[in-house]
C-alpha cells in the first residue's frame, strides 16, 4: 500500500530525475551553442533551427516574464542570444522532444481561452496577465501543466543566464580560470 505524500513534495525517484535533467541542462549551458556572430545578435535576427518564428516569439515572451527582475540592470532578453541558445540546445535533442516543445509553445500561446477564459493569446496579454497565466501553470492541479512550467522555467533560466551579458547584473565575474567553450557543430 502506497502512503500519500503531501502536495508539493517530490518522491526520491522524481527528485533524482529532476536533478539529472537539470545537471544535463547545466552541462549544455556551459557549451558555446551558437557561433559568436549569432550569439551577440537579437534572437529574431539569429535564425532558428528547431523553433518556428512564432514559437520563438512565444518563447521570448515567456523568458522575458520568467527572468524579469523589475530593475534595469539586466539586459533585455531580445538583446541577448538566449533564444538562439535554447534553440541550439533543442537541436541536440531527439526530434520527438523537439516536436513536444513546439506543441507546448503552441498550447501555451493559445491556452488563455482554455485555462483562463480570456479571449486572447498569451503574447497579447498584459504583463500582469502573463504573470497570472504563468502562475496558473506553476500551481495547476495538473501534473502535466506543472511539469511543462518547470521545463519552460529551466529553459528560460539556462538560456538567459548562460549569456555572458547577464553576468554583471547578477554580480558574477565569470569563471576564475577562463575556460574554452566548445562549439557544437550544426547538423
Amino acid at each position: 500500500m502506497e502512503t500519500a505524500r503531501p502536495l508539493g513534495l517530490l518522491s526520491r525517484r522524481s527528485f533524482l530525475r529532476y536533478s539529472a535533467v537539470t545537471a544535463g541542462l547545466l552541462a549544455v549551458s556551459r557549451l558555446r551553442l551558437t557561433p559568436p556572430a549569432i550569439a551577440s545578435q537579437p534572437a529574431a535576427v539569429a535564425g532558428l533551427h528547431v523553433l518556428t518564428p512564432q514559437q520563438g516569439e512565444v518563447l521570448t515572451v515567456i523568458v522575458e516574464r520568467m527572468v524579469f527582475t523589475g530593475t534595469g540592470n539586466m539586459p533585455a532578453v531580445r538583446d541577448t542570444g538566449a533564444i538562439a541558445t535554447i534553440d541550439q540546445a533543442l537541436l541536440q535533442l531527439d526530434p520527438t522532444v523537439q516536436s513536444q516543445v513546439g506543441w507546448l509553445l503552441t498550447l501555451f500561446q493559445w491556452g488563455p481561452p482554455l485555462f483562463q477564459l480570456k479571449l486572447k493569446t498569451f503574447t497579447s496579454l498584459t504583463p500582469e496577465e502573463r504573470d497570472d497565466y504563468l502562475r496558473d501553470w506553476a500551481t495547476s492541479r495538473s501534473d502535466t501543466r506543472r511539469l511543462a512550467f518547470r521545463a519552460l522555467k529551466n529553459l528560460s533560466m539556462l538560456g538567459y543566464y548562460s549569456q555572458d551579458a547577464t553576468w554583471k547584473g547578477i554580480h558574477y565575474d565569470g569563471p576564475w580560470v577562463p575556460r574554452v567553450r566548445r562549439g557544437i557543430s550544426e547538423q
